[in-house]
């Protein structure tokens, strides 16, 4: 996996405006943008954007975690799930693994 080892951080950015507050930068441990939240998208209110930058900066330690969970829910060798949510879990930590790590930007 190549993608920018956390922690990530939000560092507020300009001027807040009236239409999307302040915008926010994400910053990687080295203190290199990564990515910019809030001035490119003037339909989304300032909490919306905050609310955005936490998600993004946010996004190595929920791959770590999703990483976790899955190593720790084991498949059953014999078929048998001995709880549906299980397999549920499972199903859901890997889908959102692959789309951190095999999609493309778009």
């Amino acid at each position: 996996m190549a993608h920018t080892p956390g922690p990530w951080t939000i560092q507020a950015i300009g001027q807040p405006t009236p239409r999307c507050g302040f915008a926010y930068m994400i910053r990687d441990n080295r203190n290199c943008a990564l990515a910019e939240v809030g001035h490119t998208d003037a339909i989304t209110d300032g909490l919306e954007a905050e609310d955005n930058a936490r998600l993004i900066a946010a996004a190595p330690e929920l791959l770590e975690a999703l990483e976790t969970i899955l190593g720790e829910i084991h498949d059953d060798p014999f078929g048998f799930e001995d709880d549906l949510s299980c397999a549920i879990i499972r199903h859901a930590a890997r889908t959102a693994i692959a789309k951190a790590t095999e999609g493309s930007a778009s």
